[in-house]
């Protein structure tokens, strides 16, 4: 929580056009204990521990700042609540566009998709400022896939879903977030 001088400059986390590029910052491992995704299944026996703090996060999210204030940032969106596949749904919901998703952070399906690692963002950026962009971030990011017009989220290992069907589920939880 921050004073905001200008409004106009806030960053939403709607995607926001075909082509852009999908990054992620931060480190993914597989921390699950008090997820969302513990919420709502049986816990595995190889829950993972609490999300714990990461110690990269504030010179990440200053380099981040920087990157924004250049007008180097189309949208973003936290990890923070369900993990990757959460967090591009919103996106996918909220820009009424779809994403393909080419690259994982990390090797266990489940934790790439799920994990709530604190300190991580998916940040869109056009295809012409990804190299001005990575050298804010000091190369600190992965490409993990691109923004295209067809409204559906494409991630490896799982069945396309409908952006659609995406707002329907997220709409009609029952009290689940």
């Amino acid at each position: 929580i921050a004073h905001v001088p200008d409004a106009d400059r806030c960053v939403p986390p709607d995607l926001a056009a075909d082509g852009n590029v999908l990054l992620l910052l931060g480190h993914t491992e597989p921390e699950f204990a008090g997820s969302h995704l513990d919420l709502i299944q049986e816990p595995p026996d190889d829950l993972g521990v609490a999300p714990a703090p990461d110690p990269d996060a504030a010179s990440s999210y200053r380099r981040l700042h920087s990157a924004i204030q250049a007008g180097l940032v189309e949208s973003c969106h936290d990890l923070s609540e369900g993990g990757l596949a959460v967090a591009l749904a919103e996106m996918c919901i909220a820009g009424r566009l779809g994403a393909e998703i080419e690259t994982l952070p990390h090797d266990d399906l489940v934790t790439a998709l799920f994990s709530e690692s604190s300190g991580r963002l998916i940040v869109e950026v056009t295809p012409r400022s990804v190299s001005a962009f990575m050298k804010v971030m000091d190369d600190r990011a992965l490409r993990i896939g691109e923004v295209i017009d067809t409204p559906q989220l494409h991630l490896p290992g799982i069945e396309s879903l409908d952006v659609a069907d995406l707002a329907n589920a997220f709409n009609t939880t029952d009290g689940m977030t």
